[in-house]
């Protein structure tokens, strides 16, 4: 009956319409009892074709974790793409967007015959967000919820996924050495990647779900992404979150890393500090099967705060006096300036320094483009909070 009482408000066109499809004579000398009995008549068929819609929907969603299933017993990398996709479609006709996350069905987009994206699914949920002993505040620690899922890309934007957007530079010979057109994109401003993001969204706008478009991810959304709800004392991403640098060769490009290749390539040696940014997915991924979050440049995020800070370029972790907590219990949080005047957040790329807990700090950046290739960033297919809040989003 909770059904009926929403559906109360139908317009008077749509009920009249109702009416005459059931009964011309009532139509002709109405009276209390007769419309009563016309509305009650109205309803049921209302109620038959909402059990029968909920029926399909729970039948496509029994289909859709078959499919599911089918995926991940498949041997053939080929097959099980196809079976996630139709999966991940079938999810979305439901409109069982926290099923499909909680099953960890990927999103997929093909820009051409070597470019392609694969997003990782981030199940609905909530998070304490910062760390015990953070040195900026006692209270800095605070739980997010985020009630929607959202899909995170497992590599970040590489210049090979640019390149279907718009024609990207001559590589130079230390980028070809690296990886070549499968290197992080740098070095753009931030008008450029909510551009890339924008025409995403287009291309893709009858796949995805409704209400979501391809962003930069917040702060909070990286962070939660980066955890990915695990707390395996021998997961080597839980150890180092724990200060335990000795794994950090496993999930970081690291100097070390680098001038093994160089040497290899009769290059000289970099110095600790001076790394570029190298191919995607070299080292070991997170629980939720995201590379590259703790190395390979730092990823920037759709938070930006106003330029109001004494010394705008942080090295390493943030540490001048600005809050970047958010109230408890807060849902999908966001800071966002939308003056010109103002700077952009970036997390991670603590590959040569403070391997420590203190990656949890953050570092900023102009928001306009920057000489250093170093400065990359990651898509999600996430919510559009900023339009759904008023604030200034991308077009």
């Amino acid at each position: 009956m909770m059904y009926f009482e929403l559906n109360r408000g139908l317009s008077a066109c749509v009920v009249a319409s109702f009416l005459a499809a059931l009964a011309t004579p009532l139509l002709a000398a109405p009276d209390a009892a007769s419309l009563n009995a016309a509305r009650a008549e109205v309803r049921e068929l209302l109620a038959d074709d909402f059990r029968e819609l909920n029926a399909g929907r729970r039948a496509l969603v029994d289909v859709a974790d078959r499919v599911a299933d089918l995926a991940s017993a498949s041997n053939s990398a080929a097959r099980s793409r196809v079976l996630q996709e139709g999966a991940f479609n079938m999810y979305r006709e439901a409109g069982d967007l926290n099923r499909a996350a909680e099953r960890r069905v990927p999103f997929w987009i093909n820009l051409g015959t070597e470019a392609e994206f694969e997003f990782a699914a981030c199940p609905a949920g909530s998070f304490t967000m910062g760390f015990e002993g953070d040195i900026r505040s006692e209270n800095f620690r605070h739980k997010v919820n985020f009630p929607r899922p959202f899909w995170m890309a497992r590599l970040q934007t590489t210049k090979r996924l640019l390149d279907t957007f718009r024609k990207v530079a001559e590589l130079k010979d230390e980028e070809r050495l690296y990886g070549g057109m499968d290197i992080p994109a740098g070095g753009l401003s931030r008008e450029e990647m909510d551009a890339f993001c924008a025409f995403l969204t287009r291309r893709n706008k009858d796949r995805i779900p409704a209400g979501y478009i391809f962003r930069l991810p917040t702060d909070a959304e990286w962070e939660y992404a980066l955890n990915a709800n695990c707390e395996d004392p021998g997961d080597p991403y839980v150890r180092f979150r724990n200060g335990d640098s000795s794994v950090v060769d496993e999930i970081s490009i690291t100097t070390v890393f680098v001038n093994r290749l160089r040497a290899e390539h009769g290059q000289p040696p970099i110095k600790s500090g001076q790394g570029p940014v190298f191919k995607v997915g070299t080292r070991r991924p997170n629980a939720w099967g995201l590379f590259d979050m703790l190395s390979n440049g730092g990823e920037a995020l759709l938070d930006t705060i106003p330029n109001v800070i004494e010394r705008p370029w942080g090295e390493g972790v943030f540490d001048v006096p600005f809050d970047f907590g958010y109230e408890d219990e807060m849902t999908e949080p966001v800071r966002y300036s939308s003056a010109t005047n103002r700077i952009g957040l970036m997390r991670g790329s603590a590959r040569y320094k403070r391997f420590a807990a203190q990656w949890y700090g953050r570092q900023v950046m102009s928001c306009e483009r920057h000489w250093n290739g170093n400065f990359v960033f990651r898509v999600v297919l996430a919510p559009d909070i900023l339009s759904e809040r008023g604030l200034e989003g991308v077009e």
